[in-house]
């Protein structure tokens, strides 16, 4: 057994996982933990699988990642990248020179294609304005005739109304008072959705939710892993996040559930859109116990 692989044996230790639950915390084989633990790393893929178990089994022990590295940096293989050789590397040079050579005529022929294009919307532009010019409007008396003959027609309707009778308007503004239409009775207000915390103890944190409306979980996360279980223990959600990606879970008819997070930094949990905090800030896997009360 190698130091780091102790070092990271006696944390689990610590924290009372065994292997199988440290597998279902990081979705790591057995086998490569416990190959891990002993430093025997030949059944491992590669260099990079290797470093990235390491690491992903030190944030679920609570371990600094980065001291980890650099203590024991002579237990963890190096990947093959660091040592690329530099015959490749020349290879790679020459042809992205030619490719920027290629590439070089293309902005000339740009701005070639641009110029002709703005030469030819000008020339269009001139014709356009030419023949509107050149185009004499015809008839223009016979135009002016008709409005003088429509506009001593509208000034004879506006006298016709002002002369009729006022008993007519009178008769228009008499209308009979609408009846009071009658109120609805206001429907009852929903009950507000409301979360207390009941106090953390280690890494679990009880809550408490007073609501009767539809309760939908939302878990948003950059990389973790998230079990979900209702009072029976029975698994309702296992899976792993990654990407910020999101995940959504209806717990509408559930009086009593708790959501295990593997790594909490750079995790959100809100419930109908609002954000729970979790009760330790100091700890990288947490539990959240939800006790929901429907009020009458």
């Amino acid at each position: 057994m190698t130091e780091l692989g102790n070092r990271l044996k006696e944390a689990r230790e610590a924290k009372g996982y065994s292997l199988e639950e440290l597998q279902g915390l990081t979705k790591i084989q057995k086998r490569y933990l416990q190959g891990i633990e002993e430093g025997d790393y030949s059944m491992m893929p590669g260099a990079f699988y290797i470093r990235a178990f390491i690491k992903q089994y030190a944030e679920a022990v609570n371990l600094n990642v980065d001291e980890l590295f650099e203590n024991y940096a002579s237990d963890i293989p190096k990947n093959q990248d660091d040592h690329m050789p530099t015959q490749l590397s020349r290879v790679k040079t020459r042809g992205s020179k030619n490719t920027s050579t290629a590439f070089r005529f293309i902005p000339t022929a740009v701005m070639a294609v641009f110029v002709v294009g703005i030469v030819a919307l000008a020339y269009v532009l001139v014709q356009s304005f030419m023949s509107a010019d050149g185009d004499e409007p015809q008839g223009n008396e016979e135009v002016q005739q008709e409005e003088a003959v429509s506009l001593d027609q509208s000034d004879d309707t506006e006298q016709a109304v002002e002369e009729e009778p006022a008993e007519e308007t009178a008769e228009e503004d008499v209308e009979e008072e609408p009846a009071e239409a009658e109120e609805e009775p206001a429907e009852p207000e929903t009950p507000a959705l409301e979360i207390e915390n009941a106090g953390t103890e280690g890494d679990t944190t009880n809550y408490q939710i007073s609501s009767s409306e539809e309760l939908t979980v939302t878990i948003n996360s950059d990389s973790t892993w998230v079990g979900i279980t209702d009072q029976s223990g029975n698994q309702l959600v296992d899976q792993m996040l990654s990407g910020s990606e999101e995940l959504t879970f209806d717990a509408t008819d559930l009086n009593w559930f708790r959501i295990r997070v593997g790594s909490a930094p750079g995790t959100t949990v809100s419930i109908n859109g609002e954000q729970v905090d979790f009760g330790a800030t100091d700890i990288i896997t947490q539990n959240m116990i939800f006790e929901v009360q429907n009020p009458s």
